[in-house]
């Protein structure tokens, strides 16, 4: 049994900080973690991709089609991972654009959120998340990855614990930012599982 999550943005948006949070509930939660870092262009605003392994894996890289999630919180990301994953990924998208450096240095304009969100939706299940303004109302838009964790175990993509999560967050952030991380993880996942029950998506 596996889990492989991939977790894609640009620089700034803590994508490593992401990957590290899930590994540390999946450790939290008796399961062997392996997690790989693609930094790109990262302190400028690059891609940066980072996969998350669960389960009985000894690579850091998963075959292909074999993604489970993609979390996506930059929309352009996710869309151009799209085509490198299998159908039966499951997208979790944040819906706040930042337009990558590719987009700005060809002076390319940002194309409407609603076409992104319906070209990964041709081939994927989409679960929209407006990470960045949930975390907002949070108070700290640092943490809308938090946001996103939450949407994960929301999902259940992955067998790991509200439990196991908090503990990792407890582990990783000093305390002012430990309330504001669970607060955003929780935020993240009743939303999450509000929007299932509300769409009637059961995912397998």
């Amino acid at each position: 049994m596996e889990t492989n999550i991939l977790i894609v943005g640009v620089g700034g948006q803590g994508v490593i900080t992401l990957g590290r949070l899930i590994s540390m509930a999946g450790i939290m939660a008796s399961h062997n973690v392996v997690m790989s870092e693609l930094h790109g262009l990262a302190q400028r605003g690059g891609s940066v991709s980072v996969n998350v392994r669960i389960g009985n894996v000894i690579s850091p890289i998963p075959e292909a089609g074999s993604v489970d999630c993609v979390i996506a919180l930059e929309p352009m990301e996710g869309l151009r991972y799209s085509p490198r994953v299998g159908r039966d990924a499951v997208f979790l998208v944040n819906l706040s654009p930042v337009t990558p450096i590719s987009l700005s240095m060809e002076e390319k304009e940002y194309p409407p959120l609603s076409s992104i969100v319906d070209e990964i939706k041709r081939n994927h299940q989409v679960i929209p998340v407006d990470a960045t303004d949930i975390a907002h109302r949070v108070g700290n838009i640092r943490v809308s990855n938090s946001v996103l964790a939450g949407a994960l175990a929301a999902a259940e993509i992955v067998n790991i614990s509200r439990d196991d999560f908090i503990v990792a967050i407890t582990k990783m952030f000093g305390t002012k930012l430990k309330d504001q991380n669970i607060q955003a993880f929780d935020s993240g996942y009743n939303f999450t599982m509000q929007y299932l029950e509300k769409n009637h998506i059961l995912l397998d």
